[in-house]
């Protein structure tokens, strides 16, 4: 499934190669994002993610970084999250080794001129005013930070309208210096191409890249007593609330059980939670669960949006189907469970962007890479009595916490539920 090299200077290069595609993705992973930030450099991470498209050494502008991509086909983007940051770029396979070039100058010498630094600053802020106007991700923010209060796991990876206003140019320059190291950095490319092509192109472009230890990341506090409900008062016509458990980090030997845990409670239309609430008692339009792992922490989070009139009995009959879950299950739908895991695993394996992300993130964030055959071993070793003791274990209602925005002045339509 993939080969894995390492340069001198300790760079990782991993390959997926897929000939019988007509396409490559280029992937830069970079152990950089929101944990790796105090308080007063919320966003950072995000903030140079955006300067890197600005202009590097070979390509000094973003509009001939974006015309050397788009010119043969090809898109990119980049994405910055709590313990990671990927630059990516999709092209034709035989633009894949000018791919190469192109992102690593990118990482390794971008341009940081203070007059972009400042036009960006205003684009970044226009995205995270993107996020007031959309409640659901609102919701999903406040219950992070209601789980994992005051510290960098549940803040808002793209900071506050005040950390971003206030960030130097010389901080987003040290930053860089001190995370963008070749032994924190992978290089993933997958599709039509070949292994030692990819780690030669490697060697050209960031080979000779100087080593340093990076910064290390902050690792999860507990909440100390802090509030377990969050409101945040808007004029919305829903109602948008989350429900979220403590869960166990993407190394713990209970991640897949968890997986299938949230697969079998609220994710797709056969699931629990949409048949319940939607399809029989019509509550709502969108209702899904889903897990979060991180090195150290995770959570299995419930969300729905509902009339804000129905906001508690649609919480209550969300809490209900979790607790009837945890009774037991029957066999056929702890075995649709397993099957719809494997299979949505499969069918991603079939797009290069996708196998770039299972091989880079796994690299990053792990340390090793499973493939996808030992990952379908691991979710077929799981029995039903695992996942009821990890559900048993995790989804008690005194250790949950409720995250609502929606036209409430108070928190009283969510007392005592949990």
């Amino acid at each position: 499934m993939y080969k894995r090299a390492i340069l001198p200077n300790g760079l990782r290069v991993v390959t997926g190669e897929m000939p019988h595609t007509r396409s490559a993705t280029v992937s830069v992973y970079v152990g950089a994002g929101s944990r790796y930030e105090t308080d007063p450099e919320a966003g950072l991470s995000h903030f140079l993610e955006h300067m890197l498209f600005k202009g590097a050494s070979r390509r000094p502008t973003a509009r001939e970084i974006s015309e050397a991509i788009e010119s043969v086909g090809g898109m990119h983007n980049a994405a910055t999250d709590r313990e990671a940051t990927v630059y990516y770029a999709k092209v034709p396979d035989s633009a894949a080794l000018e791919t190469i070039d192109i992102l690593a100058d990118m990482v390794r010498d971008p341009v940081m001129d203070g007059a972009e630094l400042e036009k960006e600053r205003s684009v970044i802020l226009e995205e995270l005013a993107t996020i007031e106007d959309s409640p659901a991700e609102l919701a999903g923010l406040l219950v992070d930070e209601t789980l994992w209060p005051d510290q960098p796991l549940g803040r808002n990876v793209g900071g506050t309208e005040e950390s971003v206003s206030a960030l130097p140019l010389s901080s987003v320059v040290s930053y860089l210096k001190a995370q963008y190291v070749p032994s924190n950095m992978i290089l993933v490319v997958a599709g039509n191409i070949r292994h030692d092509e990819i780690v030669e192109a490697a060697h050209r472009w960031l080979g000779d890249m100087p080593d340093a230890p990076p910064h290390p990341w902050y690792p999860v506090r507990g909440r100390d007593g802090a509030p377990r409900v969050a409101i945040r008062e808007k004029a919305t016509e829903q109602a948008h609330v989350c429900i979220a458990y403590p869960s166990v980090a993407l190394g713990h030997p209970d991640r897949y059980a968890v997986d299938l845990l949230s697969t079998i409670l609220g994710e797709g239309m056969s699931s629990r939670l949409f048949l319940e609430l939607r399809e029989e008692r019509a509550l709502v339009y969108d209702v899904h669960s889903y897990p979060s792992e991180f090195r150290d922490a995770g959570s299995l989070t419930i969300y729905a949006g509902c009339d804000p009139e129905k906001s508690r009995v649609t919480a209550e009959s969300a809490l209900e189907e979790v607790r009837k879950l945890l009774t037991g299950m029957p066999d056929a739908e702890f075995e649709k469970g397993k099957s719809m895991a494997r299979g949505r695993i499969q069918l991603r394996m079939e797009d290069t962007r996708s196998l770039a992300g299972w091989l880079g993130s796994q690299e990053l964030l792990l340390g090793e890479i499973l493939t996808v055959d030992e990952v379908v071993a691991q979710i077929n070793a799981v029995t039903r009595d695992d996942v009821l003791r990890v559900g048993r274990e995790l989804l008690r209602p005194e250790l949950a916490t409720i995250a609502a925005v929606g036209p409430f002045e108070s928190d009283t339509p969510f007392e005592g539920l949990i």
